[in-house]
């Protein structure tokens, strides 16, 4: 990963930044909002920013099922930045 090259401090953050926002899926999955007229495999994708928002975790929720799609640094993919 690119932010441990650069700073394993910002490394470990964002990745408990990460984890603890996963976990929380466990309790309310639903909580975020849907992207408008993005599916996938029939489901909608919901999206989460974190770590100030330079990245976003797009994610779907099927019954009891959270899939996780990607975590993407909007940074270097600015269509994303607008979702």
């Amino acid at each position: 990963m690119f932010v441990n090259n650069v700073s394993p401090d910002a490394a470990n953050s964002l990745y408990d930044d990460l984890m603890s926002t996963i976990k929380s899926l466990s309790t309310f999955p639903n909580k975020h909002p849907e992207i408008q007229n993005l599916i996938i495999r029939g489901a909608k994708v919901r999206k989460i920013p974190i770590h100030n928002g330079r990245y976003i975790i797009l994610y779907k929720v099927d019954k009891d099922i959270v899939e996780i799609y990607d975590i993407i640094d909007v940074r270097k993919n600015n269509i994303l930045s607008k979702i």
